[in-house]
């Protein structure tokens, strides 16, 4: 069984079960390469963007233990920054934070509302809220509260289309889906990779 919950903290032991549950969402051939960031460790994560997310989603309520990241180059380049939390004696999934980079631009930026409406840069906003769409996927995305079962949570709605070093980004943060009768999970990626093609194609 592999639902994000496990009888372990030992990232050793934790990191391959993520992986394992991504590369068969994704249908990958192969192994997928991932790093760890252990709680207090900054040194993984690329953009300041996503630095002091942890801290964010968490708010104090939980206890964050590490995070596993995936760079991903198929079916398009995304990463994905899998947040586990500690759980009596082992640990479960957390926060997800997905983010992609677009080739096209986005003005000063725009983000989604708990209105589930976007607001900031006006014409990126009116093209995005004209499209009921992309608004319904986005707030199906970007949830307020969710998790396993046993283990749910609250987090900010988080879903942000801003000018980062890359060009255009998408950061968008969700909480994993159980799935199966509670014996495997969903990570959310097929419908991230949606959303994300949705907002490129109406930018």
């Amino acid at each position: 069984m592999n639902n994000l919950a496990y009888g372990s903290q030992d990232k050793e032991k934790v990191a391959p079960k993520v992986e394992e549950l991504l590369r068969k969402e994704l249908a990958a051939a192969a192994p997928m390469a991932y790093t760890v960031e252990e709680e207090g460790n900054a040194g993984v994560t690329a953009k300041s963007l996503l630095k002091d997310m942890s801290t964010t989603l968490f708010g104090g309520a939980e206890t964050p233990l590490f995070t596993v990241h995936f760079q991903i180059a198929q079916p398009r380049p995304f990463e994905l920054g899998v947040h586990m939390k500690r759980k009596g004696v082992g640990c479960v999934g957390g926060p997800l934070v997905f983010s992609a980079t677009v080739g096209k631009p986005c003005g000063s930026g725009v983000s989604l509302g708990d209105d589930g409406k976007f607001t900031g840069d006006a014409v990126i906003a009116g093209k995005l809220n004209a499209s009921k769409d992309i608004l319904k996927k986005s707030s199906a995305f970007a949830v307020t509260d969710g998790g396993m079962p046993g283990s749910e949570m609250k987090i900010p709605r988080t879903l942000k289309i801003v000018s980062g070093e890359r060009g255009t980004e998408i950061v968008a943060v969700t909480l994993p889906r159980s799935k199966s009768m509670g014996f495997s999970a969903s990570l959310g990626s097929s419908d991230f990779f949606e959303l994300a093609s949705g907002i490129e194609a109406l930018l």
